[in-house]
């Protein structure tokens, strides 16, 4: 690599100089001069990193501290012209050895460079001694590395950010996953609120079962698809009346499940099981239903989700974090007017069926078809 003169880069103020954030920083100081560092040269070459609309987005991507592990606050946050940072800390240690809890967390702005800047940081940090450690996917693409204090960077890009969280070695790994999550759903509901939509593409088997994974779907069996039901449950049958029984002449077979059976282990679900505690509510208040032709005639699924209490716009939002989090790269959202409707549609760029989001009243409605018209005809029948 060709050296670069200092003055070619821009260098960001130390975060807070309180004690246990310093020290959690020093714990780990190898790899991010080795990581972080590299980032930053990516950032500062590319006009597309300090973007305004990257930079709005980031700096509204600060978590909510509810949706951090309990008894974690937010200390030392600071703004940039590429993004934020910030540190979480943990609850103090019961004795005077243990270092208390806490992660350095850092967003940038890179655009188009991101997947560059997450491969540089990846083969620095190897480079410096560190070694990769398993992790639950987040964001676009991520991975985690361990120095040889036991400290953990987590790294991870999503929407043209990419982020690191630098956690000491007291840090469980519970809740630096718990902590990386928030962040992601923090960048993923930011991105919905400028237009995001959720990424749900879901073709249930004749007599099927809803399916609220990622879009690759999760089967109980291994075999790479949904495991039907026998016979469709019908525990929201309220939901299920809100959703079309005829379309195209065509009568459609309607189930419905609360959260409680529905939400499961995949990165989607409990991204948006964490949501929903966010909300002061359980899975038991999340009602999902869905309507589709089990004969296969009519290509077109419409799912309505509603939580209890819950405006639907907030929910939405809290759906479309869910599903960003788990999406593959690529998927790009707007909003449309289809139908008299206004929505957001999804488009996963694979050549399947669009997702054609639209909120009404209590509900939140998806229609999730390739054929444009017929996702007009559909929400032209909805309320």
């Amino acid at each position: 690599m060709t050296p670069d003169s200092p003055d070619d880069y821009e260098y960001e103020a130390v975060p807070s100089r309180r004690t246990v954030l310093l020290v959690g920083i020093l714990a780990v100081v190898a790899i991010l001069l080795a990581g972080a560092a590299l980032i930053l040269m990516v950032v500062r070459g590319g006009a597309s990193a300090s973007t305004d609309s990257c930079r709005s987005l980031a700096w509204a991507a600060v978590p909510n501290v509810s949706t951090l592990p309990s008894g974690w606050t937010l200390a030392g946050s600071g703004f940039y012209s590429d993004g934020y940072s910030t540190s979480f800390v943990g609850p103090a240690p019961t004795d005077s050895t243990t270092t208390q809890p806490s992660i350095y967390v850092r967003l940038n702005c890179v655009g188009s460079d991101d997947h560059l800047a997450l491969t540089r940081s990846h083969d620095a940090g190897v480079a410096a001694g560190s070694s990769e450690v398993p992790f639950a996917k987040l964001g676009d693409e991520s991975f985690a590395l361990q120095d040889a204090t036991g400290g953990t960077t987590v790294y991870f890009r999503r929407s043209g950010i990419v982020v690191y969280l630098v956690a000491v070695a007291s840090v469980s790994p519970a809740d630096l996953q718990q902590a990386a999550t928030a962040v992601d759903l923090a960048i993923a509901g930011a991105t919905a609120s400028s237009g995001g939509g959720i990424a749900v593409t879901v073709t249930p088997p004749p007599g099927g079962t809803i399916v609220l994974g990622s879009p690759a779907p999760t089967a109980a069996s291994g075999s790479g698809a949904p495991v039907p039901t026998s016979t469709p449950s019908h525990a929201v049958p309220a939901l299920e009346a809100a959703l079309p029984h005829t379309i195209s002449g065509t009568p459609f077979t309607t189930q419905s499940l609360t959260g409680t059976e529905a939400i499961g282990t995949d990165p989607a679900s409990v991204s948006l099981a964490a949501s929903i505690k966010t909300f002061g509510k359980t899975p038991a208040d999340f009602q999902v239903a869905e309507s589709y032709d089990d004969t296969g005639t009519i290509a077109v699924t419409v799912i309505g989700f509603r939580l209890t209490g819950v405006d639907a716009t907030k929910l939405r939002g809290a759906i479309i974090a869910s599903w960003l989090a788990a999406a593959a790269s690529g998927v790009t959202t707007a909003p449309a007017t289809v139908g008299g409707k206004s929505v957001i549609k999804v488009d996963y760029a694979d050549g399947g069926p669009f997702d054609f989001v639209y909120v009404n009243g209590v509900t939140v409605y998806d229609v999730s078809t390739a054929d444009n018209s017929l996702a007009a005809t559909v929400l032209d029948l909805l309320p």
